[in-house]
């Protein structure tokens, strides 16, 4: 895996034709990313039009941000992150990137959506590049399409969920993962969510065109959470996911990690949940799946839900 990558990252066009293929590429990247932007965009759509025409008791799926009300819900935010020790294949520099995060959490009646688009800029060790990289989950309630509440103990629901992950960064990155499975919904005290998704991970990803080397099927297992505190009148949330992904193709087995911890400001404006400021750390062992390639340091963040 990390020849592929250093092989096409080392990669310089010796002529106009190569240049034109390479232009090529580059097109065919962001169009796959803007697309999964449109879908999550109008995924989260549907949901704001549903959260203002469902009527009834139907109780949405929980995400990442969302507050459960009869008639649903659709949360927006925006998070600032600046880290300085990234990793990145074939080079021995740390790189610090500055980070524009978009997310959005729907529900509505039958089901609920997690969408983010992250926009990276690096720094000169590593040649100024840009990335834009999107998730999207789906998800729909097994409980609300069958008429029968699929919970026991602290099960709350099992919803069948179509994840899409897709990038492009201008050294020649091009993630593209499919992840049908299963999440489960459990009711955990003190949690705002506590969710575990069990996924087929099938790896699609190409460097500069090129295959990854790692174009192959495993699995992802991902525990993600919301558990708010107080500490005296001070408000703060320790939020977070761990993947764990199979090893498959070249790639070796990694887990991925982003748990932040944030301190409520908007309360001291008697306008709680707003704004936030706090440290996300960011655990990556065995990076795109090259052995031996690790992050783990923390980044300052600030977030703003509108």
């Amino acid at each position: 895996m990390l020849e592929v990558m250093k092989r096409h990252l080392d990669f310089e066009p010796g002529g106009a034709k190569q240049v034109l293929q390479l232009r090529r590429e580059l097109v065919k990247r962001i169009v796959r990313v803007v697309a999964l932007v449109c879908a999550g965009w109008l995924g989260t759509a549907a949901a704001q039009t549903a959260t203002e025409t469902t009527t009834g008791s139907a109780t949405p799926g929980r995400s990442m941000l969302g507050v459960e009300t009869p008639k649903g819900y659709s949360n927006w935010d925006m998070q600032v992150l600046y880290g300085n020790q990234f990793r990145e294949p074939g080079n021995p520099n740390d790189v610090a990137k500055g980070i524009v995060t978009f997310e959005n959490s729907s529900g509505w009646s039958w089901g609920s959506s997690y969408f983010f688009v992250d926009i990276l800029r690096s720094d000169g060790n590593d040649q100024h590049a840009t990335e834009v990289y999107a998730e999207w989950y789906p998800s729909a309630s097994l409980s609300k399409l069958s008429g029968t509440r699929l919970s026991l103990g602290p099960l709350r629901d099992v919803s069948a969920t179509l994840g899409i992950n897709a990038g492009t960064k201008s050294t020649g990155a091009e993630p593209l993962v499919f992840l049908p499975g299963l999440t489960l919904d459990l009711n955990i005290p003190g949690f705002k969510f506590f969710s575990l998704g069990t996924y087929a991970y099938i790896d699609q990803g190409r460097v500069s065109g090129a295959s990854n080397g790692c174009h192959s099927t495993t699995y992802q297992v991902t525990p993600s959470w919301s558990l708010p505190f107080s500490i005296g009148a001070v408000k703060l949330s320790f939020d977070g996911f761990v993947d764990f992904i199979g090893s498959h193709g070249q790639c070796a087995k990694q887990v991925l990690s982003q748990p932040q911890l944030k301190l409520d400001i908007g309360a001291l404006w008697a306008k709680p949940g707003k704004f936030s400021v706090g440290i996300e750390w960011q655990y990556w062992d065995n990076k795109f799946g090259i052995d031996g390639l690790k992050e783990s340091f923390p980044q300052l963040m600030v977030q703003w839900v509108f």
